[in-house]
């Protein structure tokens, strides 16, 4: 599996998962995280290419300080996106072992 590929599938994992506990967020966070981790999904796939956008989102923040933090597998899943998105923007390769996945 490509880098991309594996980004890709972190980000839709996370997505199925807060779509999975959506009555967990407040509407208008639900709202935000979908939009960012729909766009990432589609920038990884390669579908988009504003980079630029890499550098706005703010999910991660939402995981750490607006949710809920019996969420652990929400927070776990979105923490896990935003580290992709962080190491896209930054140029860095994605290490699997930090995912918890050795692919």
């Amino acid at each position: 599996m490509s880098q991309e590929e594996l980004k890709a599938d972190i980000c839709r994992q996370a997505l199925a998962i807060c779509r999975e506990r959506r009555s967990a967020v407040l509407p208008q966070i639900f709202s935000s995280v979908e939009n960012q981790l729909v766009w990432l999904i589609s920038f990884f796939e390669g579908k988009n290419t504003e980079r630029e956008k890499l550098f706005k989102l703010t999910f991660g923040h939402y995981a750490v300080r607006e949710i809920d933090p019996n969420e652990k597998d929400l927070i776990s899943a979105l923490n896990k996106a935003f580290y992709v998105a962080s190491k896209t923007r930054q140029g860095l390769k994605i290490d699997p072992k930090e995912l918890g996945s050795d692919s």
